[in-house]
């Protein structure tokens, strides 16, 4: 009976549900347009150390703040994509970029508590009544510059390359002193008003330009009908964002001159 009991015990656990928290952060967003957000932001994945694909086994969300406070969440947002994305090697001045889709996929949801310098503790219950916990070190909320897209400018070169400039705020020298910041330039990927996949590159922030090579852009028109561009600068402890406005294209090999008016992104 002992041997019996064993096996079955073994069965039963190598079948239960079971989800990690991978990374999370709190951070202070602020929009171009004025508006400003916090936003818990997580990643899950499973025993087999695979993003997940959907939420249908995640019970309940909770985030307490660093004073042992109950934060009150918005409803939470699953999202997940296809993405290619890109790393600049500033030692060599070398662009590199990822020739494959890979899935991704994360969890979101907005807050209006004042952040708090401390760390914020997460807190994933699934639907076995099994949990996940994870810590993020809040430090401050920064008056970050807004990187307007009024500034892009957009064109192909001769081999069908595609320049990508916007102009860097004044203030963000003035900053490099006491910051560490990043710049991230990223292209939604639509189909049929859905978004559908996503290019990402993290790039010296005040480095206003990006070079996506040909293939990676007919990779992303391949993918989409439509195409939003926008900039966000961000501190590298990922306390403090801002975001352009969004730039809807319809053909990423199309020029844009700077100073044009824009449509509102895609909600």
């Amino acid at each position: 009976m002992k041997k019996i009991f064993a096996m079955i015990f073994v069965f039963v656990a190598s079948n239960a549900f079971a989800v990690e928290i991978s990374w999370m952060y709190v951070q202070h967003r602020i929009y171009e347009n004025g508006r400003t957000r916090n936003r818990l932001t997580f990643g899950l994945i499973d025993e087999n150390n695979q993003n997940l694909t959907s939420d249908e086994n995640v019970a309940a969300v909770e985030l307490w703040d660093p004073q042992g406070r109950l934060v009150k969440l918005s409803d939470y947002k699953f999202n997940i994509d296809e993405e290619i994305y890109g790393i600049y090697d500033s030692m060599r001045s070398q662009w590199h970029f990822s020739e494959a889709w890979q899935l991704d996929s994360w969890f979101s949801a907005s807050f209006s508590e004042p952040l708090i310098p401390g760390v914020y503790h997460l807190k994933v219950i699934t639907a076995d009544g099994k949990s996940s916990e994870y810590g993020f070190k809040f430090r401050e909320v920064v008056a970050l510059p807004v990187i307007t897209s009024r500034s892009f400018e957009i064109h192909p070169d001769p081999i069908g390359n595609v320049i990508w400039k916007w102009d860097i705020p004044d203030s963000l020298g003035h900053m490099a002193f006491n910051l560490q910041t990043v710049v991230k330039a990223s292209i939604d990927v639509y189909q049929h008003n859905k978004q559908v996949a996503y290019f990402f590159i993290k790039l010296p922030s005040h480095m206003g330009y990006l070079l996506i090579p040909r293939n990676i852009v007919q990779k992303l028109n391949a993918r989409g009908d439509q195409f939003g561009l926008r900039v966000q600068l961000e501190t590298r402890d990922n306390n403090t964002r801002t975001y352009s406005d969004t730039l809807l294209m319809n053909d990423l090999t199309a020029i844009v001159p700077r100073l044009r008016t824009f449509s509102n992104p895609i909600k």
